[in-house]
């Protein structure tokens, strides 16, 4: 998810604050003189390219890891365990290249201790094995298209999240963009209500709860730490929790073909340790709305690859929705 902040506060921090409403108060007061931290609407100078350019780039490379599931050849928790194993070495490789380059991403430099953020990584672990672990499930019950496009609430999600938590306050048409994106998200996927939704879509459901629980948790690590190192830690975890679920739970562990060990190795280079850590890095540098609403353009992605490559069809209404998710995206767009 696959299926959504000014900078934070106190970046430069070696801890992480408590996410308290004292915190908050700095958090806004903090966030009023960072140029980064300027609201959707700011004027250019306010926004930062470098977090545009990685949100849209990440969210790219996630709207492939369905396209890569169909392939794998094994079971879906085993997958999602594949995708942390193979993502935390890179994710390494990236963080010792940023080792000598500080802020380079627009966070903290790289903590040398991480023993004091240890809780907030291993529940972004936690998060992320929950969101991967039932996305993949969702994909044995219902579509590739549908999956991604049930999992357009967590970015919605997370938006109330940043209000709720980190003091932020997107414009009003920011969440008019965001209302008008999950509309287009239920049209594509067949304006279906509750009561018709499959256990596929049940699983998508609870993997976006997930992902949005992640994003948070990754929010308050950049406090301390640049993207790359938050999304490799908190990566070892969710691929610890994963590997024991998917030795238990199911009877396959490797992929026997090279088209498999492609699927997974597409799922962790490009899903996870380019995805997330390119999402991870926007985390830092732009508004949540502007996060939020190109995730939301993943769907209409998704929907086009997997009727390139799996051979999914696109019907009308999924045409249609998609149609509206692009024009939430361009109401969102920083003017």
């Amino acid at each position: 998810m696959s299926a959504v902040l000014p900078n934070s506060p106190g970046i430069g921090s070696v801890s992480v604050p408590p996410i308290t409403p004292s915190h908050v108060n700095t958090s806004v007061s903090q966030t009023k003189s960072s140029p980064t931290g300027s609201l959707p609407g700011a004027k250019p100078a306010g926004l930062d390219r470098i977090g545009v350019i990685a949100i849209i780039a990440g969210t790219s490379f996630i709207a492939w890891t369905g396209i890569f599931f169909r392939f794998s050849e094994v079971g879906p928790i085993t997958a999602a365990a594949w995708r942390m194993i193979i993502a935390v070495p890179a994710l390494m490789l990236w963080m010792r290249l940023l080792a000598n380059r500080p802020n380079s991403d627009g966070g903290a430099k790289i903590a040398p201790a991480i023993l004091p953020l240890l809780v907030p990584i291993i529940l972004a672990g936690l998060s992320f094995a929950s969101d991967v672990a039932a996305f993949h499930i969702s994909l044995t019950g219902t579509s590739v298209t549908n999956a991604s496009f049930i999992g357009n609430i967590a970015p919605i999600l997370a938006v109330i999240g940043g209000t709720a938590f980190f003091g932020e306050h997107p414009e009003r048409r920011v969440w008019a963009a965001l209302a008008l994106a999950l509309t287009g998200s239920w049209v594509m996927a067949g304006m279906v209500g509750p009561a018709q939704l499959n256990h596929g879509d049940i699983w998508a459901l609870g993997a976006a709860v997930s992902y949005c629980a992640y994003l948070l948790f990754i929010k308050q690590l950049r406090v301390s730490l640049d993207g790359p190192t938050a999304t490799m830690w908190s990566a070892a975890v969710s691929a610890i929790v994963l590997t024991i679920a998917a030795l238990i739970m199911e009877p396959q562990f490797f992929p026997t073909t090279i088209i498999g060990w492609a699927a997974v190795l597409g799922i962790g280079l490009g899903s996870h340790a380019m995805g997330q850590g390119l999402t991870s890095i926007a985390m830092g540098r732009i508004p949540v709305g502007i996060v939020a609403t190109v995730l939301l353009v993943q769907p209409p992605v998704t929907a086009v690859l997997a009727w390139i490559v799996v051979g999914e069809r696109i019907n009308s209404l999924q045409i249609t929705g998609g149609a509206i998710i692009l024009i939430a995206l361009v109401l969102a767009r920083p003017k």
